[in-house]
């Protein structure tokens, strides 16, 4: 049995009792530049701490399932399992553009207010030269991955599929890398990060 919170003593299951959507606003109001136009903060803002949350409740069943080592019971599916991967990555990926593309509007001296178009590489360089400028994070390493994986998904659509490797959504080689790459964008305001979060863990 899994729960979203806590559950009486006695009781077999693992649990998760994670950030509500509301306590990630601290964060993202400190870290969203609010040179940016009034409206874009908000809607990145909304955005992204709901995001965030989907992103802690498919960590609490990841990890558990993960390590819960030989002989245990398993909290997924091993289809689901692969699936709540991908799903993370792909959520890491939106907070990763969404915050990047926030720096690079206020680089280059732009509000967002005209929904301009922002290329990968250049959210990416604005992203780490915010969150590990000296590059000892490997954040571009692991963003350019998370990408990776998230791109997979539009295989169909670019007449391009080919046999996917389901190694790509391990554990070790997709989960991990995306969750230090969150924890390193953390780092930029880390006394606001909600207390509750697993995403620091």
């Amino acid at each position: 049995m899994y729960y979203l919170s806590t559950y009486q003593a006695g009781q077999f299951g693992y649990v998760h009792a994670f950030a509500t959507a509301t306590e990630w606003d601290a964060w993202l109001l400190r870290v969203i530049p609010n040179v940016l136009d009034a409206e874009v903060r908000n809607l990145l803002r909304s955005n992204l701490k709901h995001i965030l949350v989907g992103m802690e409740m498919k960590a609490g069943l990841i990890t558990p399932h993960a390590t819960r080592g030989a002989g245990n019971a398993s909290v997924l599916f091993e289809s689901y399992y692969t699936m709540m991967i991908f799903e993370f990555c792909v959520g890491a990926f939106s907070v990763c553009e969404g915050l990047g593309s926030a720096f690079r509007l206020r680089d280059i001296g732009d509000n967002g207010a005209n929904a301009p178009r922002i290329a990968p590489n250049d959210w990416i360089a604005s992203l780490v030269a915010v969150a590990d400028p000296n590059g000892n994070l490997d954040l571009e390493v692991k963003v350019r991955a998370i990408k990776s994986v998230r791109d997979k998904m539009h295989q169909d659509r670019l007449g391009a599929r080919q046999e996917i490797d389901w190694h790509a959504f391990s554990y070790d080689d997709a989960f991990l890398p995306a969750k230090s790459a969150i924890l390193a964008l953390l780092q930029i305001d880390l006394q606001h990060v909600p207390a509750a979060t697993n995403l620091t863990t």
